[in-house]
């Protein structure tokens, strides 16, 4: 892979086409040792990227952006072939990540020190970088969840050494030889920034333990990032690990409004967005009209392959986590959920899920990552209690036309965000976001993640 400006040529692993099954390609698969040895060598290069001057971080981090920009196509389809993205899904994924590289570069120029008043001395901040940032990247969002932790760590001035996910590695290969053009062209030495491939439990894992990373920027699954709290000693750690996010659906709501967003909430990329709609809380005095509504539009998506214009939603990542979701919605109906659409799987496609279930059914705790969604008949009074009820805390969402129930969901919700009248899928890439409880400690968005990427040094004059 890419380490210390050389690149690795091996065919160790296999990268699976989820749609077709088909092997695309092999790539590297790392030991500890070289994972060691490339730390090791990135550690040098601390103090270049610390004194990097910040024309020289902006015009990189312009530059990425401008050949991801000219490469956009050609990105799109290796997101739709490795990571079973849509293509028209993929284009936006690039267009986002073009826009996350801007937006470091806008704030490189724009991150301040701060001068703070005393009577008799001088005192103000610097930040500083934290040194090497572990950034340890997931198969959904493969090429904009790299930028939300490579763009930021570049722009503070830091080392990067970056672990994708085996799943869907591909375009973060593209991503490595983008950033290397960037560097070699304002000679910048290729090492800092170091792309390192294979299995997780080995590559992953000593990125976390090596003692020379000042810092760990993980998205993924809780279980994973509860491993890395415990192995990360005294390391800056942020982690966005996703969660049931529930959808609430007020009685006075745009009903039509409210459908065709949690459609796209729902069933974009197949459900695999850590923000995905978890849980529909509808008001039970409306709840026929909405599942009627939401279950027809539900039939109107095309199901297919992603390299297709036409398809709305594709194969899950993997035949292993498709065969896992049809347990677990076999387990939800057992329970007493109703199902009111889909619950079927071909290979690794699964198909649009509906199911009406009660607040303690299985699914209402469960992030399948999948596009299946539970549906609770709720009264008022009950949709915040039942909404809080889940151990995660990542994005939550209100529907409603009264400003002032609006502010009180908003404000009782125990959610990292609260979402209203739009699904808990959004997200704008310049905004705070994480969650709380097990969603994930910290933030990102590019201003909030550079934050999180840099030590603040105090200085104080006496007069």
């Amino acid at each position: 892979m890419f380490i210390d400006g050389k690149w690795i040529d091996r065919e160790d692993l296999e990268v699976i086409n989820p749609y077709t099954l088909e092997v695309i390609k092999k790539i590297p698969a790392l030991s500890r040792e070289e994972v060691k040895e490339t730390i090791d060598n990135a550690e040098k290069y601390k103090d270049v990227m610390k004194n990097l001057s910040i024309a020289k971080r902006y015009n990189i981090l312009m530059n990425i952006a401008k050949q991801i920009k000219e490469k956009k196509e050609e990105l799109s389809k290796i997101l739709a072939i490795d990571a079973g993205k849509p293509i028209k899904q993929a284009r936006v994924e690039v267009e986002r990540s073009i826009g996350t590289f801007k937006s470091a570069a806008f704030y490189v120029k724009e991150f301040r020190n701060e001068v703070i008043p005393s009577d008799d001395k001088l005192i103000f901040t610097l930040r500083e970088p934290v040194g090497i940032v572990g950034a340890i990247t997931p198969f959904n969002f493969p090429l904009n969840l790299s930028a939300h932790k490579i763009a930021p760590a570049i722009a503070t001035g830091n080392v990067i050494v970056h672990h994708p996910s085996s799943k869907a590695p591909l375009v973060c290969i593209e991503l490595a030889k983008i950033i290397e053009n960037a560097l070699k062209k304002y000679n910048v030495p290729l090492g800092v920034y170091n792309l390192l491939t294979g299995n997780g439990e080995i590559v992953g894992d000593e990125i976390v333990v090596n003692e020379k990373v000042n810092m760990i920027s993980f998205t993924g699954s809780v279980k994973v990032g509860e491993l890395i709290t415990k192995k990360a000693g005294f390391k800056k750690i942020a982690l966005e690990l996703g969660g049931v996010n529930p959808n609430i659906v007020l009685k006075d709501a745009d009903l039509k409004k409210a459908v065709n967003s949690l459609i796209k909430g729902s069933f974009i990329y197949a459900g695999q967005v850590c923000i995905s709609v978890g849980m529909i809380i509808v008001d039970e005095s409306i709840s026929d009209k909405f599942i009627e509504m939401f279950v027809n539009k539900a039939k109107e998506l095309n199901v297919g392959n992603p390299l297709d214009e036409k398809t709305d939603l594709g194969p899950l990542i993997s035949l292993e986590h498709a065969e896992w979701v049809e347990e677990i919605v076999k387990k939800s109906i057992n329970e007493g959920g109703k199902l009111l659409l889909g619950g079927k799987r071909e290979k690794a496609v699964f198909y649009p899920t509906i199911l009406e279930v009660d607040k303690d059914n299985i699914l209402c705790k469960t992030e399948t990552f999948a596009p299946v969604v539970p549906i609770i008949r709720a009264k008022e009074e009950e949709m915040i209690d039942i909404a809080n009820s889940t151990e995660y805390g990542l994005h939550s969402a209100v529907f409603t036309k009264d400003i002032n129930k609006a502010l009180y969901f908003a404000e009782n919700l125990k959610f990292g965000g609260v979402i209203i009248n739009d699904s808990s899928l959004f997200r704008q890439d310049n905004m705070p976001f994480g969650g709380i409880k097990k969603s994930g400690l910290g933030r990102e968005g590019v201003k909030y993640a550079m934050e999180e990427m840099s030590n603040i040094k105090t200085v104080i004059i006496t007069k």
